[in-house]
């Protein structure tokens, strides 16, 4: 794998394959950087230009599987740019690629101060803590978080994040990514 992985997770037969070809056109005609594309999954199918891990050992259920983007071993020491599947990729990503630091992660838009873990970046080898702190305590945490899911689960586990809207230029996500109408809830 190169040192920059861009990431998606597709762990559900109801979300359609098509948006692991359609997110791998997307990065390859707005990232030009070399890369790696990986999708974290638990299904069959399979499409060229991307690197599928298959998570299924890890035993998560739904948007849980999330928590495998921080386990270390899929990842070794590339950089890592996650995005959800209903992320909308309109303009170039390389501004994502220079985040500085351990791990940066949106901020939600109308809850100022919490996580919305739909795009991340964790630095090259960085960030396993979250993912030994969530081993540790994973009962009680998927529990704890049962309602606000992997986002809150995050923010407990790495509380002090700094926010991917305060390190990109100040129309990125306006320009670059949006979300799709796939999950109307989220906005950025």
């Amino acid at each position: 794998m190169s040192g920059l992985i861009v990431a998606c997770i597709r762990t559900s037969e109801s979300t359609v394959f098509d948006l692991v070809t359609t997110m791998r056109n997307k990065i390859a005609k707005n990232l030009p950087l070399p890369y790696t594309m990986v999708c974290l999954t638990n299904q069959p199918e399979r499409c060229s230009d991307v690197t599928f891990v298959d998570i299924s050992a890890f035993d998560l259920l739904g948007w849980w599987n999330k928590m495998v983007v921080f386990e270390p071993l899929w990842r070794g020491r590339a950089k890592v740019i996650y995005l959800d599947l209903d992320i909308d990729v309109v303009g170039d990503l390389s501004p994502l690629a220079d985040v500085p630091g351990e791990f940066a992660i949106l901020s939600q838009k109308h809850v100022a101060g919490r996580y919305n873990s739909g795009a991340m970046v964790l630095g090259g080898g960085m960030g396993n803590f979250v993912w030994h702190g969530f081993e540790r305590r994973r009962e009680l945490l998927m529990m704890t978080h049962r309602l606000a899911g992997p986002s809150s689960c995050i923010e407990e586990l790495y509380p002090s994040a700094p926010f991917l809207q305060r390190l990109l230029p100040p129309d990125f996500f306006e320009n670059h990514l949006r979300w799709s109408r796939l999950d109307a809830r989220r906005s950025l």
